[in-house]
């Protein structure tokens, strides 16, 4: 398998999580309670996952970007932004 670079939206995406002081095991935990609270397990976010978003470039779902929108305080629309979706 072919290893990916990081992205632009990897570094947001990291750089975003440092700035609320947060680790990967605490945007995990944080996670859980949203898809506690949709009664969805798509939404959470596994540590390992998030590493992959931060460091490979793996481009997250859209259950998932809602996770990481709800557990940073920003918009999902952000988010998507910075994997190129245009904001409208």
């Amino acid at each position: 398998m072919a290893k990916r670079k990081r992205t632009q939206a990897s570094i947001k995406l990291r750089a975003i999580r440092q700035k609320y002081g947060l680790t990967l095991r605490e945007v995990q935990s944080r996670s859980l309670g949203v898809a506690k609270d949709l009664k969805r397990h798509e939404f959470v976010v596994p540590s390992s996952r998030l590493h992959d978003f931060e460091m490979r470039g793996v481009v997250p779902s859209i259950f998932r970007i809602y996770s990481l929108a709800r557990v940073y305080h920003c918009r999902v629309s952000t988010i998507m932004s910075w994997y190129g979706v245009p904001k409208r």
